[in-house]
């Protein structure tokens, strides 16, 4: 008995010896991640951004750096209110995950079963793409972003009705094609199934149960809530604030808002087959096959300087790759003036959350790494010098042209009228002072001739026309008797120029009080209500 005992008391040193050697070993490591995060903070002129590491069932780390509001030098905390963009998506596919458990749905099922109006290109799109091609992105369909960035509408059925307009570049299933459309009819499914709009279908059956009680996915989650972060992008070495972006009918893909906390009990529930606090919040035979393949990216093979660093495919809402040997899911976001990025290592009960204020930042992915070589104890890379030679191509600032004018084929009130694409939406072509305007709903663009009918464009910032930022040029087109007919723009690389038809003005449209938006149009994640100081 006098044995048992003192080995009891030896073991149980030695699981206190044991505690304490981890509890050092964690500090150390976090210790050396914040002396980086500080020089990746320094490095990449972010304003701030905020991190968490959750590995298993605890948030072993959380914390904010740099600042959520740089005027008022307010601090970003591991609570500050972030837009995350796409990373959005594996939320709503989840909501498609849930309503399949409920037997209310059938991933093979065509959304035309749900969505009767619901049209597309051709009829093999029409009787073939299923909700499984939609959550994957491969029904062949290009992003067509212009289509909600440039025309935004708050019509769900117009939305709809623009998708039967919209040209593929792959046969179906035959290629991976990122578009943001397909998740917004994801959200439109959920709405019929349930009677209710995606946004209170994403509070009920993910954030309460979560307790995810600072996230929100209405873009009033941002302007409502005094401990969201100020959105600014960085270029030509001046970080400028940016208005918040309403993304409206698009939320569904890139619509949620939330904090590094948050987050990370989104990520606790993917690490523990859709568990949270012992309750199933998600599927667990979802949660297996939306971190699995379901479609190929591209034949990513294992190089001689990376080979541990393989695999692009795509699950339900999450990109799958090796990172340095070891099984990644993730995925990032950008929307006007955030960047986030959301990862785990399902084999390593490893869950990473970074969220930044600075747009289309390189500081989420760079941190994320960090982070995975240190507590997957692996080589290790020097990611903060990859980041300083990004940021010094970002710091050189680019000499501005002169703008150089050529005749016009026609007078300028011959391009006056309205240029509609069933596909994408109308604008407006007026003169003023002398100069030819395109209204677009969301911006003005000045045009200026370069050839006797292509304008290039120029947008509008302070009702001042801006020559450093440069849009998409127009061309117009003519009938047989020499009569402007319509219009092309180059709005999807992969794809022919977007032929707009035009039909003259007969009245005036626009209000005489019509205030343009200030815009910052160098943004391909779409345009940016700007304030420039």
């Amino acid at each position: 008995m006098k044995i048992l005992k003192i080995f009891c008391l030896a073991l149980l040193c030695l699981t206190n010896v044991i505690a304490q050697s981890n509890d050092e070993a964690l500090n150390n490591k976090i210790k050396s991640l914040e002396e980086n995060f500080e020089k990746v903070l320094n490095v990449s002129k972010a304003a701030g951004f905020s991190v968490a590491i959750v590995k298993g069932n605890d948030i072993i780390y959380a914390n904010g750096f740099g600042f959520s509001d740089i005027e008022n030098k307010t601090p970003v905390t591991s609570n500050t209110i972030f837009a995350i963009g796409s990373s959005t998506k594996a939320f709503t596919a989840s909501l498609m995950g849930l309503l399949r458990d409920q037997g209310k749905i059938d991933f093979e099922t065509s959304p035309r079963t749900y969505i009767p109006e619901l049209k597309f290109f051709n009829s093999e799109m029409n009787t073939q793409i299923t909700i499984k091609d939609l959550m994957t992105h491969r029904t062949g369909l290009p992003r067509h972003s212009a289509a909600w960035k440039m025309f935004p509408t708050e019509s769900q059925d117009e939305f709809l009705a623009r998708i039967a307009y919209q040209e593929p570049v792959y046969d179906l299933r035959s290629k991976f094609r990122y578009n943001n459309f397909m998740y917004f009819v994801q959200g439109v499914v959920a709405e019929r199934l349930t009677s209710n709009s995606w946004e209170y279908n994403i509070k009920e059956n993910l954030f309460k149960p979560l307790q995810m009680e600072n996230s929100s996915a209405k873009i009033e989650g941002l302007k409502n809530n005094k401990e969201a972060a100020v959105g600014y992008y960085f270029e030509n070495g001046i970080t400028t604030e940016i208005d918040y972006k309403d993304i409206g009918m698009m939320n569904p893909a890139g619509g949620i808002n939330s904090s590094a906390n948050d987050m990370s009990k989104w990520m606790i529930a993917w690490l523990n087959n859709g568990q949270y606090n012992g309750k199933q919040i998600l599927p667990a035979a979802y949660v297996k096959e939306a971190m699995s393949s379901q479609m190929v990216i591209s034949g990513r093979l294992p190089r001689d300087s990376n080979p541990g660093s393989f695999m692009a495919n795509y699950g339900y809402g999450w990109f799958l790759s090796s990172y340095k040997g070891h099984y990644r899911a993730d995925h990032g976001g950008n929307i006007d003036g955030f960047t986030a990025n959301v990862a785990f290592y399902p084999a390593d009960d490893l869950g990473i959350v970074v969220l930044s204020n600075q747009n289309r930042s390189g500081v989420p992915q760079i941190i994320t790494n960090i982070i995975a070589d240190q507590f997957l104890d692996i080589p290790q890379t020097d990611w903060i010098g990859k980041l300083e030679k990004l940021i010094e191509k970002q710091m050189k600032t680019e000499e501005v042209k002169p703008i150089v004018t050529a005749a016009t084929a026609h007078s300028l009130s011959e391009y006056k009228g309205l240029y509609s694409h069933k596909g994408y939406g109308t604008y407006e072509v007026i003169v003023r002072n002398d100069s030819l305007f395109a209204n677009f709903p969301a911006y003005t663009q000045w045009l200026n001739p370069i050839h006797p009918n292509v304008f290039e464009t120029f947008y509008v910032l302070d009702d001042q026309v801006d020559p450093q930022s440069k849009g998409k040029s127009i061309k117009f087109v003519t009938n047989f008797e020499d009569k402007i007919s319509g219009s092309e723009i180059k709005l999807e690389s992969t794809l022919d120029p977007i032929a707009f038809d035009r039909r003259p003005l007969e009245r005036k449209l626009a209000s005489k009080n019509q205030k343009h938006s200030k815009v910052h149009p160098n943004q391909s994640d779409g345009i940016v209500t700007a304030k420039r100081k």
